[in-house]
């Protein structure tokens, strides 16, 4: 590219050069040419001024001026004879025509003739004839030529070096271009285009920015979504494996032998693990749709959405000896946001109160300074205060295969965010309170 350039800019330099240089060399030739000629018809006319009635008398010999070196000057008779000056003895045509009474100007045998008649009317006596060489405007014009030539080479050598800076200045920010783009192909999705002064290119370069922030976020939802849907899942997948199990634990223990207890229906089981697959594939189809840029703005009813999360937790908390309270305060500000967002956000601050958690999980709907707010709290010991428990990052007690604190908690407030409301750990100890509050009729508050 910067070659093209730079051979762009020379042509074209040169081709004005030339269209300007070649009809000027020839134009002043033929000024120079006109200025000898004019100056030998000055020079006769003020030799024919001093020319006498009687070119032949000898009592009154004429005086030529003096002239440069190469110029011939003399006086010829009305019968074209040269009566005193420089120049062949017998006139040639100009001389002719002067007498003819006509002032004339020719070239030939190499030199530049001048030729005035001396009288009036129909008496013409004398005719003055000057010359000078014909080279001598050739050489005043090679001379010329010689500057012009130098003027050429001149603002070719500038235009060589503006080429040079303008191909290097144009070059540099596509080939920056070009290697930035050619990081983000080897997965440098970091990579970003830097501002050139150039707009054209300036342009190019914000969009392949933007292009590349667009895939590098798609890329982080992408794996961020993995890491929701494998830690959104993982207790589903352990509640079906322990239906299952149980399923078959019971079959085996009806095979060995009669039991006073009341045969086990498996098919009980079996339900169980339909629902738990059934709550996955919801799983899957709420986090599929809340991978989408756009965020749904609908009515959100926080009370079917807590009616919703009692049912589906209610059991799996007893089993565990633990109680769910829900409590709605009445009335309660508008609210808006995506149910599927809500569900996911109740499902990780319920799933962590009962890994982490102790005793009774309340949950409480109130209304926040006109912003509906959904607490979450149990009676277990607390947080640690070192502990950012919405980091992305496996369970502050090390217990990577529940996921723990860490990845959970930064995927509801994630969704949170997106649906424009706000999650933040409102007491962390003793009995840790988590504080949702919801997107409602005005800006949710800062917190």
């Amino acid at each position: 590219m910067r070659r093209r350039i730079l051979r762009a800019v020379i042509a074209a330099v040169v081709c004005a050069v030339v269209l300007f240089c070649v009809p000027l060399a020839v134009a002043t030739l033929r000024l120079y040419r006109q200025d000898e000629v004019r100056a030998l018809q000055q020079l006769a006319d003020r030799v024919a001024v001093t020319v006498p009635a009687d070119v032949h008398h000898p009592r009154d010999p004429m005086e030529l001026p003096r002239v440069g070196p190469g110029r011939q000057v003399g006086v010829y008779d009305d019968r074209a004879r040269r009566v005193v000056g420089t120049g062949p003895e017998a006139g040639d045509r100009p001389v002719h025509d002067a007498l003819a009474g006509r002032a004339t100007s020719d070239r030939g045998d190499g030199r530049l003739v001048a030729t005035v008649p001396v009288g009036s009317g129909e008496r013409v006596r004398a005719a003055v004839r000057a010359s000078a060489p014909a080279d001598g405007p050739w050489r005043r014009a090679l001379v010329t030529w010689a500057g012009l030539a130098a003027l050429a080479v001149v603002a070719v050598g500038v235009a060589a070096v503006v080429g040079i800076r303008s191909s290097r200045r144009l070059a540099h920010p596509m080939e920056a271009l070009a290697a930035t783009a050619g990081r983000l192909e080897d997965g440098e999705l970091s990579a970003r285009a830097g501002v050139s002064g150039l707009p054209e290119a300036d342009a190019v370069a914000t969009a392949l920015n933007r292009a590349a922030a667009r895939i590098e976020e798609l890329l982080r939802r992408e794996r961020a979504f993995s890491a929701d849907a494998s830690h959104q899942l993982r207790t589903a997948l352990t509640r079906v494996r322990l239906e299952l199990e149980s399923g078959l634990t019971e079959g085996d223990a009806a095979k060995q032998g009669p039991s006073t207890e009341a045969p086990t229906d498996p098919r009980g089981a079996l339900r169980a693990a339909l629902a738990s697959l059934t709550a996955m594939e919801t799983t899957i189809e709420d986090l599929l749709s809340l991978a989408r840029d756009v965020p749904e703005r609908a009515p959100l009813d926080i009370g079917a959405l807590l009616a919703d999360a009692e049912r589906r937790w209610h059991g799996e908390l007893a089993a565990a000896g633990r109680p769910l309270r829900v409590t709605v305060e009445s009335p309660l500000p508008d609210a808006v946001g995506s149910a599927r967002a809500g569900r996911q956000v109740l499902d990780v601050l319920l799933a962590n109160a009962l890994r982490h958690g102790a005793g009774t999980v309340t949950v409480t709907v109130r209304d926040a300074a006109g912003v509906p707010a959904v607490d979450v709290t149990d009676e277990g010991p607390g947080l640690p205060e070192s502990v950012d428990v919405f980091a992305r990052r496996h369970g502050y007690d090390g217990d990577t295969a529940g996921g723990g604190h860490g990845i959970g908690l930064a995927l509801a407030r994630s969704l949170v965010e997106a649906e424009g409301g706000r999650l933040r750990v409102s007491r962390r100890a003793p009995h840790p309170c988590f504080t949702w509050l919801v997107a409602g009729g005005r800006q949710t508050p800062a917190t």
